[in-house]
Formats: C-alpha cells, structure tokens, sequence
C-alpha cells in the first residue's frame, strides 16, 4: 500500500516510518511492536513521473481481479488491465514482478495481521473506489461542470458505501460558510468548474488513500502492540535529501527532516569527539565543528520559521496569502539570514538547467547545498482538507471502514490540525527518542540507475553522497585530527624515522622524536598533529605526507634491492622459465585446494603443461627454440588457468544447485513434521490416519530425492573416489567403490533430479491441502460444539430455576423425577460432546432440551395445582369466619344457603384435586373462591342494613333526650356520637381468586418460564398466566370483626394523624378512612397500596406501617 516503483527503485517506500521492536529485558525475544508512519507521498496517488507507477496494490487489484481471486464487490467493480485506468496509465508492469503473486503475498500479510472476510474486502473496496474515481470525467454544462462517465462514478459511489447523485452534486459544487450581516453565517453553493471538479476529484482519492494508508497502520499496530516494555530496537526508513526539478511542499518537510536529522547526527559525532579528546587530553577548538542550527530554525522556529509562518497563514482562513504573496512575507522574515536567499528572474538561477527563478521561489542553504522552492498551493496542502460538503458525504458511507476512516468533523478547525503542525511535532518526538537511544545511521547509495550489478555511475553515487549527508559528515569528521594511530602502529609502520642512535622505549616519547625528524618537521608543522594519552592525533593530510616522506626516503634502497635481484635470478629466459613454472604450480595449486585436479579435461590440462615445461628445459641453452617453446607453454598454462577456473566454478555451481535441493528437501520435512504434529491434535481418528500416511508418502519421497542426492557423486569426484578406491583403509575404498557403482549407474541430469524433487514437494503440498480440510473440518465441528455446549449451559440454567427441594417438602415426586430425567439427558448430551459426528451430538442435545422442557412444563403444572390448594384452604378458612359471623348475627336465613353451596364447591374442588389435567383443578377452585366471594359480600350488606336500623333507632332515641334536656336545662346535645365516615364502606371479607388459565386454551409451552416461589404452601407462581383482574401473589384477607372499639390512646383520626406526624398525607388518609376503626382493618396491601399514591419515603412508609400496627392492624412493619 505504501511502496511504489521509482526510477531507482523497483519496490520504493513511499512514506518515512519509525519501526519499533520490543523485546524482553536481559533476553533477544521479541514481544511486541508499533510503528508511526511519516509524510505518505499522497500526489503519486493522482499523478506519476515518467518510468514511474502508482502505488502496488492498485496493480495488485487488477490483476486479482482478472485472475477471479479479488474477493468481494472490488472484484465485480474493476474490469480491464491497469492501462485502462487513468490512475495507472503511465507504467503498467516491472521487471520480475508478477502483480497476481504479489496480491497473495499481500493476502498472505494482511491474514498474519488477522485481517479477514469482511474486513479484508472492505480494505480492498476502498482501495478500488479510489482506483476508479481517477477514471470520472466532467465536462462544461452552462457555467458550472456535469459527469460525463456516469459508469465509473456510480462503481466509485457504490465502493464507497455513498449515494452516487449525492457524490456527483459534491464534486461538481463548492459549498462555503461566509460570514453575513449581524454576524450569521451564510451557506454560499457555487459551480465549480471541470478542471475545479478534477482537482476536487483528486483532493478526494488523496484523502481517502492517505487515511486508508494510516487506518492500516493502526490496525498493524493494535496487532503486535502487546508490550509495554522501553526497551527497543528502533529502525528509522526515511526518505534521503530530494533535489527535484521543481521542489514543492513534500519536499520542503522531507528536506526538513534530514537536516533535522544530519543535526542529530553532527552532536552524535561532536560528542563522541569530545569524550575522546577529554580521555586523550587533547586541547582543540570546539568551534571548528560545522552547525546547521541556524538552518533549522529557519524552518522551524517559532513565530517566523517558514513552517510556522505557513501555519499562521493556514489560520487566516479565505484571505490566506499563498504563492508569490507568502514569498514576499518568508522573504521579509528572513532576508538577512545567511541560509536564505531571496529569488527572482533577475537574482538566483537554478542550478539544474540553469533557468531564472521566478518571484513565487525561495532558496535554502541546506547541508547538502543550496535548493530553490517553488511555493504553489502551499495553504491548501498545509491545511490537507476535504471541503466539508465532500467530507460529508464520505462521513454518512454505509462502510464502516469508510466512517472510521472519516469520523464526524468538528464545526471549527484547529489551527493545530495543519499538516506541517503535526508533522513538526512528529519530527520533535522522533528526535528526542533518537537522542534517548544509542543511535546508529545507514545510509544507502544506489550504484546505477539501471539496476545492474558491478556497474559504478560516478556522478549519481557523488550526488547520494551529497544528498544523503555523506560529505557533511566527512566535514564533521575532518574538523580537528580525524587521523588517530596508536603509538605501537605508528612506530612500526614508519621506523624509518627513527633517530640514529636513539634509544627510546616508551613508544609516546619515540612517536615525538619521529615527528622531529627533519623531513618530517620541514613539511609537518607541529600544530598540525597532537600527542595524546594512547594516540597520535594528526590533520587530515598528515597521514599521507608522512607515507610520501617515507616513501620517498625509501625508494633508493628499493631500486638497488630490485638491481640485486636481477642479477640474482640470472638471464631473461630463465627467468621467464621460472615465471612459467610458477604460473603452473599457482594452477596446479588452485585446481587441488577446489578439488577439481582429478577432473579428465583439467587433469589432461595440466598434464599437456609439465610436458611443455620439461620440454622448454631441454632447450634453455637455445635461444630461438627456447624463446618459441616459451611462448607456446606460456598460451598453455593461460588456457589451463582459465580451464581450471571455469572447472572450479561448474563445480561450485553444481554444488550449489545440490545444497539448494537439499534446502528445499530440509524445508519440506519441516514441513511434514509440522502435518504429523497437526494430525496429533485431530479428533477423528479416520482423519489422523488419513494425514499421517500422506506425510509417510511425502517423507519417503523426499529421503529417496535425499539419498540420491547424497550419495550419487558428480564428475568432480570421480578423480577422487578413483584415487580413495585404489588406496587408503578399507572401508574408504569400499565407499569409494560403491559410490563409482552409483555414477556408472545413474548419471541423471540436474533436471530429472528437479522433476522427482518436484514430484516430492508435490506430495507434500497435497498433504498440506488435505489438513487444510481437515482443520476446517475441525473448526466447524468446534463451532458446532461451542453452540451445542451454550445450548446445554442455557438449558442448564432453565433447569436450575425450578425449587426442586419445595416440591419435595410439599410431597409431590413427579417434578423432582422430571428434573432427574432432564439431567441425565443434559449429562448424556454433554458426553456426547466428545464425538468427532456433530449429527449424534445435535441428537442428544435435542432430547435434552425436549427434557429440560418437560420438566418445566411439569413444574409449572404442580405449581398452579399446589397454588389452587392453597386457594382451596384459604376458602375454608374463610367459610368458618363468616359462619361465625351469620350466626352472631342471626343471618342463617339469608346466608346459610350461600354458605352450604360454598362448602360443597370446594369439596367438589377438592375431589378433582387429583386430576391430570391440571385446569379441571383451577375452575373448580376459581368457582369456590367466586362462591366464598358472594357469601361475603351478601353478609356485609346484612350487616350494613342491620347497622343502619340500629343507627335509626339511636337518632329516634336521641331527639327524643335533646328534647327533653332541652325542655329542662336548654343546654346543646352531647358530642359523643361518632363521626360518620365519608368513604365507601370496605368490604369485611374477601378471597382473592388464584392464578389460574382459560380453560377454554391449553397453558402456553413452558420455554424458558420464569418460576417464583410466592407463597409458603405454593412453589411455583408463573407470572404469564395470571388473568389481568387477579394479582398471582395476592393472599386472602384477614376477616375482622365489626364490632365498634375504642381508638388506641383514646385519639380522634384527626388527632392520630398529628400525633404521628402524618399531615402530609391527611387528604389521602380521610379519603380512605373515616375513623380510626377502619384503620385498623387495613392490611400489607392496603398499607403498601397508600404509600406508593402518597410516595411515601421509605422511612415514612416504615413509621406509617408502625402505628398501624400499634392500632391493632394486620400489618408487618
């Protein structure tokens, strides 16, 4: 995604990035890593050099598309090769690259980052769509644009995720917010042209890659960023220093970086060079040292770095100043600055082709030398931002990668979002780590821009040196005594100096005299070399003056020496015959060292050779034949030399091929022995046998391909082997001998071996295949398995609900034993887990989940038939009170029917109690409790009327004493009636009718029922099927008698409710009560009931409960 092929390289990163590896303290293993990718070079998207091409994967993408392996919509969206897209028109191919292998190494990479299905096509689909937005043309329409392709922007649209009219309408308008009158801001649309869509059109591929590009950064790291540990391996690929043509934006920020770079570097060397004058004690001048300091605060300092004043531009908004105005502002700012210089037609030419300058350049004085800038479009790049109507649409994709990739924007935006403001504080980071670490700096030279080896383009490897900071440093380097010789070397390799007669031991006092030595002293000055601790410190040139003294101080001596010799070796033949025999023996030598003197061509070689040596010894004596035999044996011995070095590289190449094979022979037993350890881990045994013979097959194929390959020798052994079989021990000429057997019987060809070799790997990547299926298989089944096990768990868990433990208190067996029934199904369904056939698996954990339901259903049955018990209780219990009541109130006429035909209800109830349908039960009991109902409600209007005749009989009573007393003392009616209430009377006595079902439809199926225990005597409550009029927790109420009583304390209702502190709730209190008496008929119901319409607080609730209770009431505090 981020290389791309160069003029001078194939497979060139396009991007700087720091790459950090982890790994444990004392220890070489990696665990972790992260890497921060600088300055993507997002123009190549939309536009390459001549020779150059876009961005790999987009090659990639065609070809995978045209091979049927692009995955996904991006596959069904680009058609034809890349020629065809506008994008990848100007190169489409490079040498020994096949585009389809490189996608499945791509694949390959992508899959070891965990990259797959969904995600991995949502990769590839926006990858596409910026592929084919290069492909939508615009043409003119009145004065604004229209599309022109509709086809490549509506396959865009749809990669995308985005409406293909709302995209269209984004690039073929400008949409801006202006301020207007009284400070409201206006939304101005305007037409933009066809080359303004164009430009807008690849404002948006840019944008989509660039933040492509950095989605997958993030996903790499959240990969293998596991560590937490600081130590680290650091490698830092960054572009080197570009001097193009015309030098724009990027390479502003990249020339940056490398003299922010060559900065770290200088104080690197600076302060090695101090530590070690320090140790030496070696006075120098600090200043001699080369400082591009000033340069970088040039670019960078604030307020008026060039970059900084670019970002003060960028926050100025429309009236940004860009071009040749922003040049005249960098010009003013730093005019005086002896990095800077300011251009023009008339001031500054280029050096490349020798053009004038224009007014809208600036140049820089760099480390590696001066550059000229060209500033075009400086503030929209800094500013590296969609319009916000473009970025919109892109933000509301239905691609969830695409809405990563452009999150909600904010309204306003910060001046510290500006491209160069977060790249210099990248930049700053990256340097404090680098100055933190113990820093080390590579620099690569590319030898040729024809990629060929042993070819040394002069100037271009000048150029990298100058670019890259090479020659800087070399300066850095020269300043003060670059040249540092231990003493002991010194006084070894030029003893020539020594002074007659010296006798100096300590080698620092002999090194001083011999600088002062007098040709040494007249052509080096003594302020040229220093003497430290353990070394001499001498000036660049030192060192090679004092080897032309020495050389010039020896060369007389040399020229006797070689006079001497002359005469020693005697006449020019013999001394030509001498040179022969040597050049003979350097060959004879060099064929025994590489084991080729035993080969038939280059033994009979050597063989013609001495023949002709002992022959031109014969006739030494004679000058002319000697002379002529000379030249004939010397045209020999040259075509042996070369005989035996064209011997000695067949036998290397032959030996290469073999270790090779060999390699590829190792690799695929690895390999096997990877396949019999994935057969251990298989659960079918069938599919376990069935790997391990594959790997058998495999294995023997490739131990024959080894064994041939180890034991057949080649025509550079025979010689050998001929010789070992014929003499030596035993047992090395029986080997020899069998391994000569070996060579007489297959004398095969490098490319047979290849073919049975490829036979083998073949095997093999068949046995690879197969456990490929059979780990899907596997996988699927463990699928299969986890679902099943969840499906138990779940059962399981609806299983444990029941209170198995109440219905055995209460007597009933058939829900424990259905509770034992599902759990054996669940333990046999769990054994079955353990089989390799997910179809007796889905079996058992069926009948399971059948049993776990019948038990529920079963539990749920009992429940209602121990609920309507209860019910049936409560309805006696209830039946003996209004008895008593009817009969101290004399209603047997009235109630005594009533009562007998309740009493018989609940016995017939009770006779059906047994019945396996458990609704037969639940209308008999629901018939009973209606009938107790009835009862009741006819004994409180007995007793209401019998009350009301009472009362008239009192008021009779009572006018006729006021009349009296009034008659004879005229004093007013005592007050000691008591106030009526003004409620509706309460019923006395009501049975609240149990939870019951329709019988007219069968209880719904028991999935999953929620089973709570409410009451004492009944286990189980199901909550979805009591009827809407009756609570399903509801107990009958306690029957009290009502009989008048006098208040608790002697209070009024009124003085009550003060007394306990309840004022705040009089009106409700009045409202539901007349007097105290019908306060202490209130119940836990009724009591809770109040509250919540009060919205008691918890404690009021308790205190209000509390004087219930000291009333007489039937509550529980």
């Amino acid at each position: 995604f981020g290389n791309a092929k160069t003029l001078r390289n194939d497979n060139s990163s396009r991007f700087g990035k720091f790459t950090r590896f982890d790994f444990e303290r004392n220890s070489s293993t990696i665990n972790g890593g992260h890497i921060e990718n600088l300055l993507l070079e997002k123009v190549r998207v939309v536009e390459q050099s001549s020779g150059e091409r876009n961005y790999h994967i987009f090659y990639q993408l065609c070809a995978a598309a045209k091979a049927g392996k692009l995955p996904g919509q991006a596959g069904k969206a680009l058609t034809g090769d890349a020629s065809t897209h506008i994008y990848s028109k100007t190169c489409t191919s490079v040498d020994d690259m096949d585009d389809s292998e490189e996608f499945d190494a791509t694949v390959a990479a992508l899959d070891a980052l965990g990259v797959k299905g969904a995600e991995l096509e949502a990769i590839f689909r926006a990858a596409a769509a910026v592929y084919v937005l290069g492909d939508v043309e615009f043409a003119e329409d009145g004065d604004g644009s229209k599309i022109s392709t509709q086809a490549p922007l509506d396959t865009a649209a749809s990669l995308l995720g985005v409406s293909s009219s709302k995209l269209a309408q984004a690039l073929c308008t400008r949409v801006r917010d202006v301020a207007g009158e009284g400070g409201v801001r206006d939304i101005v649309t305007t037409q933009n042209t066809p080359e303004e869509a164009s430009t807008l059109r690849h404002a948006l591929a840019k944008a989509t890659f660039s933040r492509l590009f950095d989605w997958l950064v993030q996903r790499a790291n959240k990969a293998f960023d596991k560590s937490d540990q600081s130590q680290f391996i650091g490698i830092l690929d960054i572009f080197g220093f570009e001097d193009m043509a015309t030098n724009g934006f990027e390479q502003v920020f990249i020339n940056t970086t490398n003299e922010q770079l060559q900065k770290v570097f200088n104080d690197l060397v600076f302060e090695a060079e101090a530590e070690e004058y320090t140790r030496e004690g070696i006075d120098w001048d600090k200043t001699c040292f080369p400082d591009n300091t000033p340069c970088i605060e040039l670019l960078t300092k604030r307020p008026i770095g060039i970059l900084r004043l670019l970002d003060s531009e960028c926050s100025r908004g429309f009236v940004a100043s860009d071009g040749a105005k922003l040049v005249a502002k960098v010009n003013k700012a730093h005019a005086s600055s002896p990095f800077f210089e300011v251009c023009g037609p008339a001031s500054v030419w280029r050096r490349k082709d020798g053009s004038r300058t224009e007014d809208a350049d600036f140049l820089v004085h760099h480390f590696a030398g001066p550059i000229v800038y060209t500033v075009s479009s400086f503030v929209e790049k800094n500013r590296d931002a969609l319009f916000p109507h473009v970025y919109d649409v892109l933000h509301a994709s239905s691609d969830s990668l695409i809405q990563a990739c452009f999150p909600e924007r904010e309204e306003v935006q910060s001046k510290k979002e500006t491209v160069a403001n977060k790249y210099l504080s990248q930049l700053a980071s990256l340097t404090a780590t680098l100055r933190e670490s113990s820093t080390r700096f590579v620099r690569c030279i590319k030898t040729n821009s024809e990629k060929q080896p042993q070819k040394l383009d002069k100037p271009a490897v000048l150029s990298q040196l100058v670019c890259s900071g090479v020659m800087a440093a070399l300066e850095v380097r020269r300043a003060g005594f670059p040249t540092r010789v231990p003493y002991r070397e010194f006084v070894r390799e030029f003893r020539a100096f020594t002074p007659r007669g010296a006798a100096i031991t300590d080698p620092k006092q002999l090194a001083h005299a011999m600088m002062r030595h007098p040709h040494v002293a007249e052509r080096v000055p003594s302020s040229a070399y220093r003497l430290g601790a353990s070394k001499l410190f001498m000036q660049s040139e030192v060192l090679y003056q004092l080897q032309s003294i020495r050389n010039a101080m020896l060369y007389p001596f040399v020229r006797r020496l070689q006079r001497w010799w002359v005469k020693l070796q005697g006449s020019i033949l013999q001394r030509k015959l001498k040179r022969c025999g040597a050049d003979l023996r350097d060959a004879s030598s060099e064929a025994a060292i590489k084991g080729v003197n035993c080969v038939a061509f280059v033994r009979d070689a050597l063989q013609k050779c001495e023949a002709s040596l002992a022959k031109a010894n014969l006739l030494i004596n004679k000058p002319a034949e000697a002379a002529e035999a000379l030249s004939s044996l010397r045209a020999e011995i040259a075509k042996a030399t070369e005989i035996v070095k064209a011997a000695v590289q067949k036998k290397e190449e032959a030996y290469r091929i073999r270790a090779e094979f060999l390699a590829e022979i190792d690799d695929a037993y690895s390999r096997c022995k990877a396949l019999r350890t994935i057969a251990n881990g298989l659960y079918a045994p069938r599919d376990a046998e069935g790997l391990t013979d594959a790997c058998v097959d495999a294995e023997g194929k490739l131990g024959a391909c080894r064994t041939e390959l180890l034991t057949v020798a080649a025509q550079w052994d025979q010689g050998a082997l001929a010789l070992s079989g014929s003499q030596g021990p035993h047992s090395l000429r029986k080997g020899a001998m069998q391994s000569m057997k070996n060579i007489s019987s297959k004398q095969d060809t490098h490319e047979h071996r290849r073919a049975r070799l490829d036979t083998a790997l073949k095997s093999v990547r068949e046995a690879e295949s197969l456990s490929q299926k059979m780990l899907e298989r596997q996988r699927l089944l463990d699928e299969a398995r986890r679902e099943f096990q969840a499906a138990l768990d779940a059962a399981s868990e609806r299983l444990a609900i029941i209170p198995v433990e109440q219905f055995i208190i209460q007597g009933i067996r058939a829900v424990p034993d259905a509770v034992v029934e599902a759990r054996d199904a669940i333990y046999e369904a769990q054994k079955t887990l353990q089989g390799s056939d997910s179809a007796p698996i889905k079996e058992a954990v069926t009948n399971a989940q059948a049993s776990v339901d019948k038990a529920l259903a079963r539990a749920e049955s009992e429940a209602l038939r121990l609920r309507a018990m209860t019910d049936l209780d409560e309805c006696e219990k209830t039946l003996v009170q209004i008895g008593h009541e009817v009969r101290e109130g004399g209603f047997e006429e009235r109630i005594g029917d009533l009562l007998t035909h309740g009493e018989k209800l609940v016995q017939d109830a009770r006779a059906v109690a047994d019945a396996p349908d458990v609704a037969t039960l639940v209308r008999a009991a629901r018939g009973a409790v209606d009938a107790v109902n009835h009862a009741g409600e006819q004994l409180e209007k007995a007793q209401a009327q019998k009350r009301a005749e009472e009362k008239a009989r009192f008021n009779k009573l009572l006018g006729r004493f006021q009349r009296m007393d009034e008659a004879n003392s005229g004093r007013g009616v005592p007050k000691f009636a008591r106030k009526a209430g003004g409620g509706v009377q309460k019923p006395l006595f009501k049975v609240k009718r149990v939870s019951t079902v329709p019988v007219e439809a069968p209880p719904p199926p028991p999935v999953q029922p929620r089973i709570i225990p409410k009451a004492p005597k009944s286990p189980l409550t199901p909550r979805n099927v009591s009827p809407p009029d009756t609570p399903a927790a509801a107990t009958p109420a306690t029957v009290t008698k009502t009989s008048v009583q006098t208040p608790a304390g002697g209070h009024t209702l009124d003085s009550w409710i003060a007394a306990k502190n309840l004022g705040k709730y009089a009106t409700q209190l009045h409202d539901l009560a007349g007097d105290l008496h019908d306060l202490q008929e209130m119940t836990d119901a009724d009591a809770d009931e109040l509250a919540q319409e009060c919205a008691m607080p918890k404690l009021a609730a308790r205190r209000f409960k509390k004087a219930l209770l000291e009333l007489g009431a039937p509550v529980h505090p």
